[in-house]
């Protein structure tokens, strides 16, 4: 097939919006589980943040299997065992389980999340990968704009219960399409022609940032003085100052993005007083944004930057911080509240692109998914104290103000933390 890639992505595209929209699906049932076991808001909190300590606890033992033996074989297991904790979620009787499941499912989805990352490591050539994750990314905002409504309808008629063992018999589909169509690399696959297998392996590495003309980019040159090289090992990967600190400013960013994707149906329910119906359309405007911006950010990344992620990364959190300010101090006006949520979905969908873009930069084509193990290990912390944090401050203050200013200082932090990052360069190996 030509350009099998192509198809590659799309099988990628699809799984990542059905394991998203399972994941996230538990901030619109929050409303119905609290009515039915009467949970205070920090233990909702806490239920949604266990997730992401199972995602914590396997992304960097996923990343380091997935250097070694590859991703298809871990991902199509991991997808059978989240097919399988979704319907135990469904069928559980106390809030103790639901935890346990919860933690689960987490622990199931951290090895799809690196094994989607290492796909576009191994099946496009460094030139394209900043479109490819973009689109990968994509369907994490294409998803919030689908699930809720979806979600909030199937509530109202069949219950929460139904809804998750439907999405663990659709997870058992995409596991065995993933299993059939993907391989971990182009040279283990009889779909990928010679043609295209040359194409992807034409260039290793992303050399300088230049255009035709040999010069930098203009927006490059914003924060392109300091550089750093090329991680060849894992030990100068793992030793890497530029890979921990873009892991603290992941942990912030995703503090903001799991946070108001947990919460802000509870606050449109409970402050604005809307029904679930209602509540579901509208918690999928901001993800409508966030789709452009998703589709956008490689581009931008790409060809407005020369494939320099570190702008994407600064001013994608300064302005998500920005957007969610206005939110805050916005008249309680239907117009002014869509409005705000499309510019805080755009640039909540923009930044992740370039976080995701930077591991595939710092380190060869080999070892870098355990820098982006690594850097999701942080965020999937920040993931779970953000929707736990955020409870607790709901029921100490008794209002949603102080949450929100939670999330406006997260993403100051995540800017803060990026701006100390250097860009690498390939030709300039780590030296010992």
């Amino acid at each position: 097939m030509k350009n099998y890639r192509k198809f590659v992505l799309l099988i990628v595209f699809i799984m990542y919006t059905l394991v998203f929209g399972s994941r996230i699906s538990i901030g619109v049932t929050i409303p119905a589980l609290v009515s039915e076991f009467g949970m205070s808001n920090t233990e909702a909190g806490a239920l949604s943040g266990f997730f992401f300590l199972g995602y914590f606890l396997t992304q960097v033992p996923a990343g380091l299997w997935i250097a070694r033996s590859g991703c298809r074989v871990l991902v199509g297991v991991a997808l059978c065992l989240m097919s399988l904790f979704l319907w135990l979620f469904g069928s559980m009787s106390t809030l103790t389980w639901a935890g346990w499941y919860r933690l689960g499912l987490g622990v199931t989805q951290g090895p799809i999340s690196v094994g989607g990352n290492s796909i576009i490591g191994q099946w496009f050539p460094p030139k394209e990968q900043s479109r490819a994750i973009a689109v990968m990314v994509s369907s994490t905002m294409l998803a919030p704009i689908l699930f809720p409504p979806f979600c909030s309808w199937f509530i109202v008629n069949w219950g929460w219960r139904l809804m998750f063992q439907f999405f663990g018999a659709i997870g058992l589909i995409m596991a065995a399409g993933w299993v059939y169509y993907i391989r971990s690399c182009p040279e283990e696959s009889t779909r990928c022609s010679p043609a295209e297998l040359a194409e992807i392996r034409s260039v290793e590495l992303l050399g300088k940032l230049e255009t035709a003309g040999g010069q930098q980019p203009f927006l490059a040159k914003l924060i392109t003085a300091r550089t750093v090289g090329v991680a060849d090992t894992k030990r100068k990967l793992l030793r890497s100052r530029d890979l921990v600190l873009t892991t603290l400013a992941y942990f912030f960013f995703v503090s903001v993005f799991y946070g108001i994707i947990t919460w802000l149906p509870s606050y449109f329910v409970h402050a604005r007083g809307m029904d679930l119906i209602s509540m579901g359309w509208l918690v999928a405007v901001p993800w409508v944004g966030a789709l452009l911006g998703a589709l956008t950010g490689g581009w931008v990344v790409d060809h407005w930057l020369g494939g320099n992620p570190l702008p994407v990364m600064i001013w994608g959190s300064i302005f998500t911080s920005a957007s969610l300010y206005l939110f805050l101090a916005a008249p309680v006006s239907m117009n002014w509240t869509i409005g705000v949520l499309l510019i805080f979905g755009l640039f909540v969908g923009l930044t992740p692109a370039g976080f995701m873009t930077y591991p595939i930069r710092l380190a060869t084509r080999t070892i870098y998914p355990i820098g982006m193990s690594v850097m999701n290990s942080g965020g999937n912390v920040g993931g779970f104290l953000s929707p736990l944090l955020a409870g607790i401050f709901l029921d100490y203050y008794g209002n949603y103000d102080a949450m929100f200013w939670y999330f406006i200082v997260c993403g100051i932090c995540s800017a803060v933390f990026a701006m100390l990052v250097r860009r690498p360069v390939a030709e300039e190996l780590v030296a010992e």
